[in-house]
């Protein structure tokens, strides 16, 4: 039994933003960094979605796929990735992550400090689960 959780939760229950109303991209806003040292989010990728090139001043990214395949480019140089590839980007290093698959791509990304990220999530439109969503976060793909 566990008697020192403070938080739980469950993904379906938590909030859902695009950065902007033109992105493919959504986040699944699993810990958020107003109230933790660090937030933590499930990243949806359409086919063909990516992040802009970016770069943390003082925060570690962290990065496991969950489903879909695509590319992780780090300071110029690219790795595939796909379902259990996980990495880590430093502080100070300019990445981005590209949905290079059929179908959409599925990245639990963590960022420790939050730097000011879930505030940027949350400053955009709400977005929603659809059903392709909902099958893959519960694992019934």
């Amino acid at each position: 039994m566990l008697t020192t959780v403070t938080h739980t939760g469950h993904f379906e229950n938590c909030p859902v933003h695009k950065i902007s109303a033109r992105d493919s991209n959504k986040f699944v806003i699993l810990c958020d960094g107003e109230k933790f040292p660090f937030v933590s989010v499930v990243e949806i990728f359409d086919v063909g979605g990516k992040t802009p090139p970016n770069e943390h001043s003082v925060a570690y990214e962290y990065f496991y796929v969950i489903a879909g395949e695509g590319k992780a480019t780090v300071d110029g140089g690219t790795i595939p990735i796909r379902p259990g590839s996980y990495f880590v980007v430093y502080p100070g290093h300019t990445h981005e992550v590209e949905n290079t698959g059929s179908g959409r791509l599925y990245v639990l990304t963590t960022m420790v400090p939050d730097e000011k990220f879930t505030a940027l999530i949350r400053s955009g439109p709400e977005a929603s689960l659809d059903d392709e969503d909902l099958r893959v976060l519960r694992g019934a793909y």
